[in-house]
């Protein structure tokens, strides 16, 4: 999971949302030597808001034990495929595929939480992906080199982020961010792609990595810096991967490039230890500026987009995962404790990872608890999204934090709610700030 959506440095969106305040960081629950008692599944506390009972699960539905297995056939599927496509990649990548390899080696562990493990699998085939961009011979030689750098950096981030010493909860976050910017590196590689937007990726990519990596390295000061740099930089990624994604229109994704190649020069600067105090100043004071204008870019994309065509199930599933993707997991043991249930307040949970539809009304959460076992629970989609709108991501951070299409999503499921009767406090009013733009 990410730092924590409220970000101090980020003024409120120039939506009509009402500045809320984010979440306070909520240490982990449960001890994490309490013996496993978790059943294969488990159900969530009464008394949902729409008081409606949770279906029988789908058949073809995976519990979390297989979908970790899952995983780990992924882990063996993308290193043979790395292995094959590397075979003619430039001599000069042969480091950084082995160090990617031993990454995803390293993945296997049980201790490593599932959405790390995720995060790992899919950087690992948008590398793959770039390699065989780097492999063709239409793609311009300018271009080859600058995709060839912004792979090396990448992977130079994972490999740093992999280090014991990296705390577990700052590694996630780190790989989170690693994957948002390694998805542009299609775009790079496409010979259609323009040569100003191509350059301001090539940038971002490798000045966001840059940050990432120079965050992890910096002694934890009194004042807080590594989490204020890798809150920026988790929004740096967001703006990036937004940039990429098709739906995005040309106007739209070339000022987002360019503002994200400016904020990732700022982001690196701020955290460049070589840099003299007062200059790593002027670099944040200029980042916090930049940091506005990225959200006021996500805001109007989200806005020109609108909300998506999709059933409440649906789109509470995209919220979820999202929320669970780029959300502390101090944070989300703490506000969803009291929707959880017996066994997870009993352990603790480790790693809210994902979740599928179960229905339209009912979503099963596939968790990690403390004792490192893995357990799914069906949740009401009433009570999870209320939840989360309430005291885990406001409206103002909630497109900043876990991207323009989920986010889209997560208004979504706040409007079909309302239509239910269920209120979600300020995710509803951004949700008709956009209907009506």
């Amino acid at each position: 999971m990410t730092t924590p959506p409220s970000d101090p440095a980020t003024p409120p969106s120039p939506t009509t949302d009402p500045p809320t305040t984010g979440p306070s960081d909520t240490p982990d629950t449960g001890p994490s030597d309490t013996p496993d008692t978790s059943p294969s599944r488990t159900t969530e506390p009464e008394n949902s808001p729409d008081d409606e009972q949770s279906p029988a699960p789908d058949e073809d539905e995976q519990t979390a034990d297989e979908s970790v297995e899952a995983q780990h056939q992924e882990v063996e599927a993308v290193t043979a495929e790395l292995s094959r496509v590397a075979a003619d990649a430039p001599e000069e990548l042969a480091p950084s595929v082995a160090e990617l390899t031993g990454i995803l080696r390293q993945t296997e562990t049980p201790e490593t939480s599932p959405q790390e493990r995720e995060g790992v699998i899919e950087t690992a085939q948008e590398l793959t992906a770039a390699l065989e961009a780097i492999n063709d011979p239409r793609l311009p030689e300018d271009a080859r080199k600058g995709l060839i750098a912004a792979v090396k950096q990448v992977v130079s981030t994972l490999d740093v982020a992999s280090e014991p010493s990296v705390p577990p909860e700052q590694r996630a976050a780190t790989v989170v961010t690693v994957r948002r910017s390694a998805s542009v590196l299609d775009l790079i590689g496409d010979p259609a792609t323009s040569e100003a937007l191509r350059e301001h990726l090539i940038n971002s990519v490798r000045q966001t990595n840059s940050a990432l990596m120079m965050s992890h390295e910096a002694k934890t000061p009194a004042n807080g810096a590594p989490q204020q740099a890798h809150q920026a930089t988790a929004r740096i990624g967001v703006a990036l991967a937004t940039a990429g994604e098709s739906e995005t229109s040309d106007g739209r994704r070339n000022g987002l490039a360019g503002a994200t190649d400016e904020a990732s020069e700022s982001s690196k600067d701020a955290n460049d230890p070589r840099m003299s105090e007062e200059d790593r100043a002027k670099a944040q004071k200029e980042l916090d500026k930049q940091l506005k204008r990225l959200q006021e870019l996500l805001g109007d994309e989200a806005r020109a987009r609108g909300l998506p065509d999709a059933p409440l199930g649906e789109a509470a599933e995209v919220c979820t995962n999202a929320v669970f993707e780029s959300v502390s997991d101090r944070i989300l043991a703490g506000k969803l404790e009291q929707l959880s249930p017996q066994p997870w307040e009993d352990t603790g949970v480790k790693d809210y990872w994902k979740s599928e539809r179960s229905g339209d009304d009912s979503l099963d959460v596939h968790a990690q608890l403390r004792n490192d076992q893995h357990d799914d629970a069906l949740f009401q989609v009433a009570r999870l999204i209320t939840r989360l709108a309430e005291e885990v991501v406001s409206a103002r951070d909630l497109i900043p934090t876990v991207g323009t299409t989920p986010g889209l999503h997560c208004l979504q499921s706040a409007r079909q709610l309302e239509r239910r009767g269920v209120e979600t406090a300020t995710w509803l009013e951004l949700a008709e700030a956009v209907e009506k733009s």
